[in-house]
C-alpha cells in the first residue's frame, strides 16, 4: 500500500511533516481549535492570515483562499443540486460536515471522523465512516433528513470496522464499503466490508473474500439491481485492484489483472459508463490509474502524469462528456493538487488552485454537477481543508 495514502495503514506523524488528527481528542497540532459540536450550522468561518505557510509545488497555480478554510481535512464531497452541496471530513475535535446552500458555506463539528458522503435530495444525506481513527473503531452512519443529523445503528463485523465510502439510489437503497479493520491510522490485516440500507436497517452482505488482506474504498449505486464496490488486496505494492459488481443478488468478483493498481474512487452515471480510480504502484514511480466500464468489460484508459507522480482519490460523472479525478502529485513532497478532466474523448490535467502548504496541497474529493459546475474538497499539510469550485472554464478556491 502507497507509503503516504494508503487510506487504512498511514500513520500521519509531525516528524513527517503532516499533522495528525486522533479521533475523540481535543486538539490538532499546529491548527486552529474548531468550534464546538453542534447540530445547527454555524456561521461560515473565514480563512486567517496565520494559515498562511511555504507554498507546495504541483500542476496548479498559488492562490488567496476565498472558501472558508477550517481546521482538518475533507475526504468526500458530494451533492443532488448546485445549492445543494455536502463536504465530510475530520476536524480538531473529531469529524466534521459541511454545507453549500448556493450563497455559503456552514461547518459543523462531531465527537466522530467522516470518510464519505452521498446526497439524494435536500431531505436524504449520508455520512460514513467510524469512531476512531486508530483501532478499535465501530462503524459509524449518520443521516441527514432536512433538519437534523441522526446517528444510525450499523454493525461492526469483527469487533473493529471503518466505512470508506458510501452511495445511495433512494431512501431505500443505499451501500458502505470499508473493511474490519482498525481506523486508518492503525496497521494490521484487514477484510473488505460492504453494508446495504434496505430503508429500516443496515445489514452486513456477503460474498468471496480475499485471500490477500483488503478493503473497499469507494462504491457506486446506480440502481437497486445494480452497484460497484472497488478498493485493493495486498499489504505493499505492486497492489492488486478490487472491483465487486451488484447484480440485485449477489456481489461477484471481477476479475483484474495481478498486480494492477490501489482504487480509490468510483462513480457512474449508468449502467454502461462507469469508472474507477487509484494508482498504479508496479513500477518505481506511482502512476495515475483511471478505469471504465461501458456495459461490457473493463478497461484501462490513458491518464496524464503532469509531474511525473500521480496518486487519485476521488472521481465523479455528470454525462458521458464530463468527469472529473483528483488527487495530489509530486508524493515524495511537496505535493500539490492534481484535477484531470474528460470531454467524452480523452483526460487532460487541468490546473488547480495549491493554497500556501508547508509540505502539501492534496484533493480528496470531487463532484461534478454539471459541466459548469464541479466541486473538489481536501486539505493542506492535513491541517487544513481546502474547497474549491470549478465555475466553467478554471479551478478557484
Amino acid at each position: 500500500m502507497h507509503a503516504n495514502l494508503g487510506r487504512k495503514v498511514t500513520i500521519l506523524t509531525a516528524a513527517a511533516g503532516l499533522v495528525l488528527i486522533a479521533l475523540g481528542q481535543t486538539g490538532v497540532a499546529a491548527a486552529a481549535k474548531a468550534p464546538a459540536a453542534s447540530k445547527k450550522m454555524p456561521k461560515v468561518v473565514r480563512s486567517s492570515a496565520a494559515a498562511i505557510r511555504t507554498p507546495a509545488t504541483g500542476t496548479g497555480s498559488l492562490s488567496a483562499t476565498t472558501y472558508p478554510t477550517w481546521a482538518g481535512r475533507f475526504y468526500s464531497v458530494s451533492a443532488s443540486s448546485r445549492r445543494n452541496v455536502w463536504a465530510v471530513g475530520l476536524s480538531a475535535v473529531g469529524g466534521q460536515i459541511a454545507h453549500w446552500n448556493g450563497r455559503s458555506w456552514a461547518d459543523s463539528d462531531f465527537s466522530d471522523g467522516y470518510q464519505a458522503v452521498t446526497a439524494q435530495s435536500r431531505t436524504d444525506v449520508w455520512a460514513v465512516g467510524g469512531t476512531s481513527w486508530f483501532y478499535p473503531t465501530q462503524t459509524l452512519a449518520r443521516r441527514w433528513n432536512g433538519k437534523t443529523w441522526t446517528l444510525v445503528p450499523t454493525p461492526t463485523p469483527g469487533g473493529s470496522a471503518w466505512f470508506n465510502g458510501v452511495s445511495a439510489t433512494s431512501p431505500t437503497n443505499a451501500w458502505a464499503v470499508g473493511c474490519i479493520c482498525g481506523g486508518p491510522g492503525a496497521q494490521g490485516f484487514s477484510v473488505p466490508l460492504i453494508e446495504h440500507w434496505n430503508g429500516k436497517t443496515w445489514k452486513q452482505q456477503f460474498f468471496t473474500l480475499p485471500t490477500q488482506t483488503g478493503q473497499f474504498n469507494g462504491v457506486a449505486a446506480i440502481s437497486a439491481t445494480d452497484a460497484w464496490a472497488v478498493g485493493s488486496t495486498g499489504s505493499s505494492a505492486p497492489n492488486s485492484a478490487l472491483i465487486e459488481h451488484w447484480n440485485g443478488h449477489r456481489w461477484r468478483r471481477v476479475n483484474t489483472p495481478p498486480g494492477l493498481g490501489f482504487l480509490q474512487g468510483v462513480a457512474a452515471t449508468g449502467r454502461s459508463n462507469v469508472w474507477a480510480v487509484g494508482y498504479t504502484n508496479n513500477s518505481p514511480a506511482t502512476l495515475s490509474l483511471i478505469l471504465h466500464f461501458n456495459g461490457r468489460r473493463w478497461s484501462v484508459v490513458p491518464s496524464p502524469n503532469p509531474t511525473g507522480q500521480t496518486d487519485l482519490w476521488a472521481v465523479s460523472a455528470s454525462s458521458r462528456s464530463n468527469a472529473w479525478a483528483v488527487g495530489y502529485t509530486n508524493l515524495s513532497c511537496p505535493c500539490g493538487t492534481a484535477a484531470f478532466h474528460w470531454n467524452g474523448t480523452t483526460w487532460s490535467a487541468v490546473p488547480a488552485p495549491n493554497p500556501p502548504a508547508g509540505s502539501l496541497d492534496a484533493l480528496l474529493g470531487v463532484v461534478a454537477i454539471s459541466p459548469s459546475d464541479a466541486w473538489a474538497v481536501g486539505t493542506t499539510d492535513w491541517a487544513s481543508t481546502i474547497i474549491e469550485h470549478w465555475g466553467g472554464e478554471a479551478w478557484h478556491t
